[in-house]
């Protein structure tokens, strides 16, 4: 009896030349092709507007559209077909290009389901079955098909990599363990896969609760986020209200002030027109007695004095002596005590201008006022100077607080600390993370004030000893005629009338350095901005025959 020929389902066989597809609903066109149903209809569908139909592969027209009918036996062949397909082993089906293929199938390959690494070769099912079946292929090492069995061999003795070396961190064969690698420390393959798997799923472990407790406090930062904002947004309309609060009621102020006035305005020029009307009245009376009064004059010109008797009984028209009313200015048009009270307003809000945000650290700012005295005073310090540091052109006195550069040398003691070519000298106190204020009075041909850190260079006359001229010093330089700054070597001219006092605003956390005219009114010179590293000295240079003070200061109540 013949055996039944084995049914595949090969794509080249049972594919529609339309859609690539194993037939659905197969029909079979009068020129022998067959198609889906649904593809050859929807190609028909187009070539309906030309009015001819042909065959997709054969190309032979037909001027009327064929009947198509349902191709039974094609659609039980493909049914069977796919029932075959469906129950036919893994081991069976032909490898694709993923795949690795079988070394010792003919033709076309089959897929490979293990990879032999003794035989170093990969086997279909049929073909694994001798080392399924002898006794002798039984202990070969099975494994997972392997695509590239070269990468598993030795180099050298082209035998297995079972072995590896810890010492060398390589895969190695038998052979290099008893040889190149015999004193290392070696295991077998499959117990550092173990370590290494086990060190894998600890890392991974960790990673994902590290994963986890990212997310975790990124959700915090986000929700910080959110809560700053809201903060924020509720902050800027509470604040928002406040000030509008306070420039309606400003505003209502300076309306019903300029209605008080322009009613005072208003009252008082109505009196004024008043008057004038009256007094335009009075004048034009006096100017018709005028004209009446000037006729008989002419009278004076007759020589006949009964006649003239005659016309001038009397003198007419007695002037009088009516008073006008008085129209007076008064010098106040508001009340003292609202007058009082607007100037106290207008001094607060003169202050209120005055005031600054200024930098108070990497968290924040601060509200200052840092263009009145008072505003300053609450940071006043009393600096002393250090006579270590003193050139020795240089005298000290009044408790080390004033200076004066004189044309004797002092008998100062040698110390590193000591200037020795700049006529210069330095504070004792340091300034770090805070803010200080002080004031100085100054006199002379000219005095440089400032501030440096403490480790500016003291000996020679290079520019990094000299204050203000390096990148570790800022200065002030003042004489009768101008205001200079210096810092790191550059110059900056400041055109403001002189003063012998100067205040010196030092705030450490804000990275600000601020100098002030201080005469009748308090005038800002210049500001340095800096990120400030070190503690700060004051510093001052001295010309011959000049000398600086540091003025005593208390804080306000």
């Amino acid at each position: 009896m013949m055996a039944a020929p084995k049914l595949s389902l090969c794509a080249d066989q049972y594919c529609c030349p339309v859609c690539l597809e194993v037939l659905e609903e197969p029909v079979t066109i009068p020129c022998g092709h067959s198609y889906c149903m649904h593809c050859i209809h929807d190609y028909w569908d187009q070539s309906d507007r030309v009015g001819a139909y042909n065959c997709p592969q054969c190309r032979r027209t037909f001027n009327v559209r064929p009947e198509l009918n349902k191709s039974t036996v094609l659609t039980e062949l493909i049914k069977q077909l796919k029932e075959v397909s469906a129950v036919v082993s893994p081991s069976e089906s032909y490898a694709g290009p993923d795949d690795v293929c079988c070394d010792f199938c003919a033709g076309r390959k089959l897929r490979a389901v293990k990879t032999c690494l003794t035989c170093m070769a990969s086997y279909c099912e049929n073909h694994l079955q001798p080392h399924r079946e002898h006794e002798a292929l039984k202990r070969h090492k099975l494994e997972q098909p392997t695509i590239k069995l070269e990468e598993k061999l030795c180099t050298k003795h082209q035998k297995v990599l079972e072995i590896f070396c810890r010492t060398d961190e390589t895969c190695i064969c038998l052979m290099c363990a008893v040889t190149d690698h015999k004193s290392h420390n070696t295991v077998t393959a499959e117990e550092e896969r173990a370590v290494r798997q086990n060190l894998l799923e600890e890392r991974m472990a960790e990673l994902k609760k590290k994963i986890e407790e990212k997310e975790k406090k990124l959700m915090e930062v986000m929700e910080t986020i959110d809560r700053i904002q809201r903060t924020s947004e509720r902050e800027v309309r509470e604040h928002e209200e406040t000030f509008n609060s306070v420039l309606q009621a400003i505003e209502r102020l300076r309306t019903e002030v300029t209605e008080v006035i322009k009613d005072y305005e208003r009252r008082k020029v109505t009196k004024a027109k008043e008057v004038m009307e009256q007094l335009e009245q009075e004048v034009k009376e006096l100017k018709w007695r005028e004209a009446n009064l000037a006729e008989l004059a002419e009278l004076s010109q007759i020589d006949d004095h009964i006649h003239v008797l005659k016309k001038l009984p009397s003198l007419p028209f007695p002037i009088g002596n009516e008073d006008t009313t008085d129209v007076g200015i008064s010098g106040d048009l508001l009340p003292e005590t609202l007058r009082m009270s607007l100037s106290e307003l207008e001094k607060s809000l003169r202050e209120l201008s005055s005031w600054e945000f200024v930098k108070a650290s990497e968290a924040g700012h601060i509200l200052q006022n840092l263009r009145t005295k008072n505003g300053l005073l609450k940071y006043c310090c009393q600096p002393t100077l250090d006579s270590n540091s003193a050139h020795r052109c240089l005298s000290l006195s009044e408790g080390n607080s004033k200076v004066t550069c004189q044309d004797t040398m002092s008998s100062y003691p040698a110390h590193p600390d000591r200037f020795d070519f700049f006529v210069q000298v330095l504070g004792r106190e340091a300034v770090s993370g805070s803010r200080c204020y002080w004031e100085v009075e100054w006199s002379g041909r000219g005095v440089g004030i400032g501030v440096t850190y403490g480790g500016i260079k003291r000996k020679g006359d290079s520019q990094e000893c000299h204050l203000g001229r390096n990148d570790r010093s800022w200065n002030l330089f003042c004489c009768h005629s101008s205001y200079s700054v210096w810092h790191n070597n550059l110059k900056t001219k400041i055109r403001a009338p002189s003063a012998q006092r100067i205040g010196v605003y030092l705030d450490w956390p804000a990275g600000s350095l601020s100098f002030y005219r201080i005469s009748d009114t308090m005038t800002l010179l210049h500001r340095f901005s800096a990120s400030f590293s070190e503690p700060l000295y004051l510093g001052f240079v001295v010309r011959p025959n000049s000398g600086v003070t540091v003025c005593p200061l208390s804080s306000p109540d």
